[in-house]
């Protein structure tokens, strides 16, 4: 029953907010120093379904990290925290394109060039133009 409430809360919640989720979180990767952010903000959307997902809502994980179940995280920046923390140790050579990246990494965890075609045709809904001298909202 919980679950239910979550998902309804979090479908009514998203409708209105996902462009501009998209592009909070692709600003906040931009202000942090996430390499190539559009592809990090395509998985976050591939990966929580457009934000909708019960491991976001629930978890605020937006990357689909797991340690045997999926981890949970104090806010989405927390998540993205993690992935750039993650993405600096693995990801050692810029001339790398970061979808081979992907692939190499196994990110998906499942069929590897399945989850990189996914990736590029995930649409993102927002206009991604950060201004950063502006602060990031907390």
């Amino acid at each position: 029953m919980r679950y239910l409430i979550i998902m309804l809360l979090c479908l009514a919640i998203s409708k209105q907010l996902v462009a501009q989720t998209e592009k909070e979180v692709y600003c906040y990767m931009v202000s942090i120093g996430i390499k190539h952010p559009d592809i990090a903000l395509k998985q976050a959307i591939y990966e929580t379904g457009h934000f909708k997902s019960h491991i976001f809502c629930a978890k605020n994980n937006l990357f689909g990290f797991r340690h045997k179940k999926y981890i949970c995280y104090d806010s989405w920046k927390a998540c993205v925290d993690y992935y750039k923390t993650w993405q600096d140790k693995h990801y050692t050579d810029d001339s790398l394109d970061y979808y081979k990246f992907l692939i190499k990494n196994n990110f998906s965890g499942v069929n590897r060039q399945r989850y990189v075609s996914q990736l590029k045709h995930t649409r993102i809904k927002a206009t991604l133009n950060c201004d950063l001298d502006e602060k990031i909202k907390q």
